[in-house]
């Protein structure tokens, strides 16, 4: 039987999202293989509570503890992921030391000789005694912030539905807005408020004990330059494409930024359409469009779904409203997909979030397109169409500017060369 161990955050971003083994017996001994295959993901997990992480090992759902990693692994994927401790979860969210899991995997649990072995290695000279002040070092605190988290709960993010869904949909976000406000490099910048945290109403006020350095809970903040001395600017850079990026990075052919792809397109390299499925989002937080839906495919293609956007009003804001300096806008947005089937519920099966920033004046269109995937389901669920909903999420623009959405598809490019992109480079 098939079994696939997932590894979540930046476990996953070092040692690989996905890791695919057969005819395990228990979580315990996919703890094993990873820790002999990716040796330094083992070291990681041994040591991993000095710097205050934890890690949750789910299944189906469910948060599995160290009593549980020597029941049955059945066939659900397992996925491992790591916490900082005191970020909380859902109050009952079982957080596990790496060190626990190292150890209940390989010297607690029945093992063969060369399992016997790895363990040996990874805690020569060790102690038991120490083994318990490590777990017990991080559990407190976790503990701790799981009990804070049961008083100020946070809001859960929905997730995508498993069970009968092979392979997984696309996810995450890519790097966040960079205006001028946030830093006109795209970093944040503390150059006139200094370090401030953004607090939601209800927020609750944390004891601090020592010396630390904090932000205060902003409510409100303004600044304005004055320099008469000297006219202000057209704009702080020429405007132009080569000033946009998608998700951090400039698009040059195919491009792969935070674990996206994209790639650039214009008139003359995609096919012409029978039906025209342009949408037009103006720029409100929450404003929504839904595309036209697709067919579901379980070929190569549910991995190379496409979206063509385009910026053809411009991206830009003003420094100090309009006949002052032009500076860099962006947009956020997020995509959805969801799966519609004959012989089953609606089910989200894909959630993003991409950020286009740049400076953009409104003859100076902007291109770019995103390859999809979403995983394949059972037939006799009779899936049936992919539907999306794309949704702005944050903006700083002028009131001009809006996002379009020239076309939504399989294989809308003239190259066929482009139909397909590899998940990874």
């Amino acid at each position: 039987m098939q079994q696939v161990v997932r590894l979540l955050g930046d476990l996953g971003e070092r040692y690989g999202t996905e890791h695919t083994y057969y005819d395990l017996r228990t979580p315990a001994d996919a703890i094993k293989l990873l820790c002999i295959n990716k040796p330094k993901l083992q070291e990681e997990l041994v040591h991993a509570h000095e710097h205050g992480v934890g890690y949750r090992l789910i299944q189906a759902g469910t948060d599995l503890g160290y009593d549980d990693l020597q029941l049955p692994l059945g066939s659900n994927d397992l996925i491992l992921t790591p916490v900082i401790a005191g970020s909380g979860g859902d109050g009952t969210t079982q957080i596990l030391a790496g060190v626990g899991l190292v150890a209940a995997a390989i010297l607690i649990g029945p093992a063969s000789g060369a399992f016997l072995g790895l363990g040996a290695g990874i805690f020569s000279g060790a102690t038991a005694a120490s083994l318990s002040v490590a777990i017990g070092s991080i559990g407190a605190s976790l503990i701790l912030g799981g009990v804070a988290q049961m008083l100020s709960p946070q809001p859960v993010l929905p997730t995508l539905s498993g069970g009968r869904i092979r392979g997984s949909g696309e996810s995450g976000s890519t790097d966040g807005p960079q205006s001028v406000v946030r830093g006109s490099d795209g970093r944040q910048s503390y150059m006139f408020t200094g370090a401030a945290n953004t607090v939601g109403v209800g927020a609750t006020i944390p004891v601090v004990y020592g010396e630390v350095i904090a932000g205060s809970h902003l409510l409100s903040a303004k600044v304005e330059v004055t320099d008469e001395s000297d006219p202000l600017k057209t704009a702080i850079k020429e405007p132009g494409p080569d000033t946009v990026t998608v998700g951090g990075e400039k698009i040059s052919g195919l491009t792969y930024a935070s674990g996206f792809r994209f790639r650039p397109w214009n008139d003359s390299t995609i096919k012409s359409f029978s039906t025209n499925r342009q949408k037009t989002i103006t720029l409100s937080e929450g404003n929504a469009k839904r595309l036209e839906d697709v067919d579901y495919n379980d070929d190569k293609q549910h991995q190379n779904y496409m979206i063509l956007f385009e910026l053809t009003d411009g991206l830009f804001d003003y420094v100090s409203g309009p006949g002052t300096t032009l500076v860099d806008g962006f947009i956020t947005f997020e995509v959805l997909l969801s799966l519609r089937a004959t012989n089953a519920n609606d089910t989200d099966v894909g959630q993003f979030r991409v950020t286009v920033q740049g400076l953009l004046k409104k003859n100076q269109p902007y291109r770019w397109m995103q390859y999809i995937q979403y995983p394949t389901v059972d037939e006799d669920l009779g899936p049936d169409s992919i539907f999306t909903k794309v949704t702005i999420i944050d903006f700083r623009c002028d009131s001009s500017c809006n996002l379009k959405i020239r076309h939504n598809g399989y294989q809308l490019l003239k190259n066929s060369n482009h139909w397909i992109a590899p998940i990874t480079t």
